[in-house]
């Protein structure tokens, strides 16, 4: 058998096998990620995805977080993917490096809303569409990622695509061709990155529309092909320099990789979230670090992390490099607000920028994915030495957010956009996901 023919046959295997605690443990990330979405939409990239769907929009179901009238599933899912991934505050998966919920979330809710699904039925979608596209960033990374392309835009329009297919009622041949369909819309480069472009929180919509698209034209009967994964022209040549294609099947629902998911506890790249920790530490057992007593910090990192820090002249740089969110972190502390213009100007975290630089550290470098360590080293202006290492920030499944503090990140993100009783009201709502439609859940968020 084909492990594309394999895949298929286990993602309906399971379809209906996924346990509670692992709905449970979906139903955050769908809370997580819809937060984010709502606090993205008032982003620039947000604002102007809403415009540009307003301007395309096709009859439909679907809502658009703070739009009141409904639209098609598919500009829906890339508007609410699109806002979604335009904060630096989604979610991490850190073995296949992807970040599945800003695409799978946004199109599963607008194909249930569009269908009067259930929140169950969401749930166990979203939960077989991460599966999907964590299984194919380990399979072909690292170097697909190497290579220049994003993990999260190539990897999740397959996730978006079988999560789409679930709630459409599709048969196997029909989401087999929906992940054929799919894997030619598979794209996303970390161009974005050189100078700051706003294709980075398209890597979110883009997905979420092209699974929507690939799910519902194979209901329909559109045909591709069979063997997207492993052909002689499929995913795995095309993408990768060198791929492990059992990864795909193995262990199937032994392990859901929601549980494995890890959560943003602050605004930072994912990367260097361990380096503010460590410095954290530092801070904490020292009572307290002065800046002017600072002669010279050194992160050693994993090479990933390396290759892609960034000169922060545009706030998606900003974003990406770790040497810049360490110097933010010093001054005032990790925060859940993203970063802003004025940042990029501040002359106290410019200068402490400056002292701070980034090694690889080859044991680092053999460890990762399964680690994403940082090591941090400062010397002080007096010439004593200090370190801290830390392996896993707050918010992985080794260090996880709880309930209450996933539901604190929630309310603080969304308080400028959404007053309290309105995050009162949506709260309730997920809280009773699996016994109400998601169209009673969506609705709550059509004005905001």
């Amino acid at each position: 058998m084909n492990v594309t023919a394999q895949l298929v046959d286990n993602i309906f295997e399971y379809s209906n096998k996924v346990p509670d605690e692992v709905l449970a443990k979906t139903q955050e990330l769908v809370l997580d990620a819809l937060g984010v979405a709502i606090a993205g939409s008032k982003t620039a990239e947000g604002e102007i995805i809403a415009k540009f769907v307003q301007d395309m929009r096709g009859t439909g179901q679907a809502t658009v977080i703070g739009m009141e009238n409904p639209m098609d599933p598919v500009r829906a899912a890339l508007a609410n993917g699109t806002m979604g991934y335009s904060i630096g505050l989604t979610d991490t998966h850190a073995l296949s490096i992807t970040h599945p919920g800003s695409a799978i979330i946004p199109a599963a809710l607008a194909v249930a809303e569009q269908e009067g699904r259930s929140g169950e039925e969401l749930l166990k979608a979203i939960t077989l569409g991460y599966e999907v596209v964590t299984r194919l960033g380990r399979a072909i990374n690292p170097s697909h990622r190497a290579r220049g392309f994003h993990t999260s835009a190539t990897c999740n329009p397959f996730g978006a695509a079988t999560a789409a297919a679930l709630l459409l009622g599709c048969t196997k041949e029909q989401l087999t061709w929906a992940l054929g369909i799919a894997g030619s819309t598979s794209s996303g480069l970390f161009e974005f990155r050189q100078n700051g472009d706003m294709t980075m929180a398209f890597h979110g919509g883009w997905p979420a529309q092209s699974g929507v698209t690939a799910a519902y034209m194979a209901k329909k009967g559109f045909t591709g092909p069979k063997t997207i994964l492993e052909g002689q022209d499929g995913f795995f040549k095309a993408m990768s320099d060198k791929h492990d294609a059992v990864i795909i099947n193995q262990d199937f629902g032994k392990r859901f990789s929601v549980e494995a998911m890890s959560l943003r506890a602050y605004c930072a790249c994912r990367y260097a979230h361990t380096a503010i920790e460590a410095i954290g530490k530092m801070k904490k057992r020292r009572n307290g670090i002065a800046a002017a007593d600072l002669q010279e910090i050194t992160v050693y990192t994993h090479k990933t992390a390396i290759d892609q820090e960034t000169e922060p002249n545009t706030l998606v740089g900003a974003r990406l490099c770790t040497v810049f969110n360490l110097a933010l972190a010093i001054l005032y502390g990790p925060k859940l607000t993203e970063i802003q213009q004025s940042d990029l100007h501040d002359e106290k975290v410019l200068e402490v920028y400056k002292k701070i630089k980034v090694i690889e550290d080859p044991n680092m470098t053999a460890q990762f994915p399964q680690l994403w360590t940082s090591r941090v080293a400062v010397k002080f202006t007096d010439g004593t030495m200090d370190e801290e290492t830390m392996d896993y920030a707050k918010g992985d499944p080794a260090n996880p957010m709880s309930s209450e503090e996933i539901t604190n990140k929630f309310q603080f993100i969304t308080s400028s956009v959404m007053t309290p009783a309105k995050a009162e009201g949506f709260l309730n709502k997920i809280n009773r996901l699996r016994s109400i439609s998601v169209r009673e859940l969506m609705q709550t968020l059509a004005k905001i």
